[in-house]
């Protein structure tokens, strides 16, 4: 039996009420599940520092390397080159709020090709895996709500032409929800009603999947990590990996100034001489206003979400049985009281991959250009939506186009759709471009020969 007095420390007690009455199998499943969870940790979310402690972080600003740019692209050109970087790619949420019935992942984007945003994060890899002459690794975070799907989806399109053994699925795992006293809820008579661990549980199942380890003994030693929803994330970037790689950085981590203060984006800030990442929730408008000696605003540096990360700073952690620290948030839950589900005020936890950070000697931030790297999908409409991700990723394709000095004047509405199988970086294209067209007056697509 669960330690009955464990759980009443902690104000869980209720949950072994009716224990007995439950199917054998059932109480085995749920009492081994209860064994498993740290309810100590479930009691003591993690809190923002104190505003006094919070500094900007060093970031590095692309205009500003001249010649050391050179040094960094070949650096990471090596990397790739030798099979030492892999990519990461968490794709664990659903597509609910695109009111999209299946992983966000399935979901079809192009406006030509119909091409979904798995499609085209695997084709990015594809692309690059035949530029540098070997297959570099991708590894998926999947939820145990998506990873079935996705693996079929995979299957299904053959893995978009990936090798098999390229692509590596592993899913995070979940975190009890409670109610507003903290105690525990359950989705069912011998279930607890939990949540995917957040895109901080990357970490834990990295190691727990074994693919940490199986990284480290193939010689990958930098990790390039993306969310699947950015569908303007770039993986072939040498310069990344090369100021990693020359910095000898634990982590380097892509940061875009802040439209306004106001954004709702994670901010990197140095906080007691250690990088770390902010969220907007965490802050007050006061605080995201606040200037530092130099007159600037301390909270000006956004995270889109890409970070590079050491395999070897990674796997020090996981030698040391370090483990993200849990974040809680306010949310309406649907949960099973007195022999029914009742909606209830409670909280969801999470980690964030990003509580990394602090942990890292050597971390520093990367200026990118926000139309050239970030377009998310989160949203149905509006902001954030399919509509303007399909919009960036055509006004990025204009953009190679012009640069290649091609005339584009389309009518409102007309979109451009480049394969990344043809070209998946701004300079793989303008090597490639052939000058088949001079003038483009309506929707275009280009794909592989």
């Amino acid at each position: 039996m669960c330690d009955a007095a464990d759980l009443d420390e902690h104000g869980q007690g209720h949950l072994l009420a009716g224990i007995d009455e439950l199917d054998p199998p059932v109480r085995e499943r749920f009492v081994a599940r209860l064994r498993e969870i740290d309810w100590e940790e479930l009691a003591h979310p993690a809190v923002p520092p104190p505003i006094e402690n919070v500094e900007a972080s060093r970031v590095v600003r692309r205009g500003e390397l001249g010649p050391l740019e050179r040094d960094l692209r070949s650096a990471g050109e090596a990397a790739f080159r030798n099979g030492a970087v892999a990519v990461l790619m968490v794709a664990g949420g659903q597509g609910t709020r695109l009111g999209f019935p299946g992983p966000k992942g399935c979901l079809p984007l192009a406006p030509h090709s119909g091409k979904t945003i798995y499609g085209l994060q695997a084709e990015k890899v594809l692309a690059l895996s035949r530029r540098v002459g070997s297959p570099v690794p991708l590894l998926v975070l999947t939820s145990p709500s998506t990873d079935g799907e996705t693996r079929a989806f995979f299957t299904d399109h053959e893995r978009f032409g990936l090798e098999k053994g390229q692509v590596q699925l592993f899913c995070q795992g979940t975190v009890p929800s409670v109610d507003r006293k903290g105690r525990a809820l359950l989705a069912a008579p011998g279930t607890l009603l939990e949540n995917p661990d957040g895109h901080g549980g990357t970490f834990t199942a990295l190691v727990r999947s074994g693919q940490l380890g199986r990284l480290r003994r193939e010689g990958v030693t930098s990790l390039v990590y993306i969310q699947v929803d950015n569908v303007l994330a770039p993986i072939d970037d040498p310069l990344f990996v090369g100021l990693g790689l020359v910095e000898r950085a634990n982590v380097v981590t892509k940061v875009l100034p802040k439209r306004d203060p106001d954004e709702k984006v994670g901010h990197l800030v140095r906080v007691d001489g250690r990088d770390r990442v902010i969220e907007y929730t965490e802050l007050t408008p006061e605080d995201t206003r606040r200037r530092g000696p130099d007159g600037e605003i301390v909270y000006r540096w956004g995270s889109p979400a890409m970070h590079l990360w050491s395999v070897e700073f990674l796997s020090r952690l996981a030698e040391r049985g370090f483990r993200p620290p849990l974040h809680r948030s306010p949310k309406p839950l649907t949960a099973w009281l007195e022999g029914e589900h009742r909606r209830v005020e409670g909280f969801k936890y999470e980690r964030f991959i990003f509580d990394l950070l602090p942990e890292a000697e050597t971390s520093l931030g990367l200026e990118i250009e926000r139309g050239a790297e970030f377009a998310p999908v989160k949203n149905a409409t509006g902001e954030n939506s399919p509509e303007t991700a399909v919009a960036a990723m055509h006004a990025q394709y204009r953009d190679w186009l012009e640069a290649a000095g091609v005339q584009v004047s389309l009518p409102p509405g007309g979109r451009i759709e480049i394969s990344p199988l043809f070209a998946a970086t701004k300079q793989g294209f303008l090597e490639r471009w052939d000058g088949r067209v001079t003038e483009i007056r309506s929707d275009y697509y280009l794909e592989e020969e």
